[in-house]
């Protein structure tokens, strides 16, 4: 308990975030899991503060592909619960494709 601070919830008003918000928070958790690669494609349905999240990623070759997608789904599902305090209810992770690791450069 914060002093100061009201307990009853009602009394705070309501919060709205935006689709476009929550996509973006799903996407930044995403980029957070080792061996995903740039761009993953994020979509998110929300039922009155609750989420199913669709996430299609690429792995850099040689990533376990269970344990990656297992990985994205409870960043994404942690990153928006923390963030957003709405419920994650579902993520559903499909793995598009598997690509070469980038090569690091020489300066």
């Amino acid at each position: 308990m914060v002093p100061g601070v009201d307990d009853e919830v009602g009394s705070r008003g309501a919060l709205d975030i935006r689709p476009g918000v929550l996509r973006k928070v799903a996407t930044r958790a995403v980029s957070l899991v080792d061996g995903v690669g740039h761009g993953p494609s994020v979509k998110v349905h929300d039922e009155g503060g609750v989420l199913d999240v669709a996430v299609r990623i690429a792995l850099h070759y040689p990533s376990p592909v269970l344990p990656a997608a297992t990985a994205v789904r409870r960043s994404v599902a942690g990153e928006v619960e923390r963030i957003t305090g709405y419920r994650v209810r579902d993520v559903t992770v499909t793995v598009a494709a598997l690509r070469p690791a980038p090569r690091p450069r020489v300066g």
